[in-house]
């Protein structure tokens, strides 16, 4: 007999169906992995929804009866985005897939039958960061530690600091660092109310270093 409201991400709002819900307010964005070939990273940016990703967040509602939605945009902008988002693969970086076909020996990559393949300069970044970590050689081949690497359900850089943590008997403090690295920083926060949130973090802060405030 209440009304409920359901605030979703992007990854919770595909993965979910929610009954009895009879309206949803689009924002028409999401937050969007995508890396950047410049700064060899991957970030998290605020993108635009392709027309098939707004069309599926109308679908949200009116399962069970009747149902509104409603777009915080322009019938104009709709008409402007793209029909369809662009495939991960083409916006991630590769390393993780690369190292998981090369243990799989599923042949080289450029004869993968991808559907969308990605392209040459990522695929290019991928195994020289690969090759940096000493998960391949300079022949694009599998070694010891890439094979090992390659088992464990993380990041390759990440899994490259747990191996030599682990070689160096440092695997306790190497796990610490592995997860503080693995998530985003628990330093970041939201809200107006910034100040008060600067002072609860000082509670942990340790002037020695951001380890020590992590442990």
């Amino acid at each position: 007999g209440t009304t409920r409201i359901v605030l979703a991400t992007n990854v919770a709002e595909t993965s979910l169906t929610v009954p009895g819900i009879k309206y949803v307010i689009d924002a028409g964005l999401a937050r969007v992995n995508r890396y950047s070939p410049r700064a060899k990273v991957e970030q998290l940016q605020i993108e635009k929804i392709s027309r098939a990703a707004a069309n599926q967040r109308a679908g949200r509602c009116g399962r069970v009866s009747n149902g509104i939605c409603v777009r915080l945009y322009s019938e104009e902008d709709f008409a402007a985005r793209p029909e369809f988002g662009e495939p991960e693969i083409l916006r991630t970086g590769l390393a993780d897939v690369i190292l998981r076909l090369e243990s799989l020996r599923l042949g080289p990559i450029a004869e993968f039958p991808f559907i969308d393949a990605p392209p040459a300069k990522a695929v290019s970044d991928a195994y020289q960061l690969l090759q940096t970590l000493h998960a391949v050689d300079a022949d694009r081949k599998l070694t010891a530690d890439g094979a090992a690497m390659a088992r464990l359900p993380v990041d390759p850089r990440i899994a490259r600091l747990l191996l030599v943590a682990n070689r160096t008997h440092a695997l306790r403090e190497g796990l610490i660092v592995a997860a503080a690295l693995s998530v985003v920083d628990p330093r970041e926060h939201g809200g107006d109310d910034a100040a008060a949130a600067r002072e609860r973090h000082e509670a942990f802060a340790d002037a020695r270093s951001d380890f020590v405030t992590y442990l």
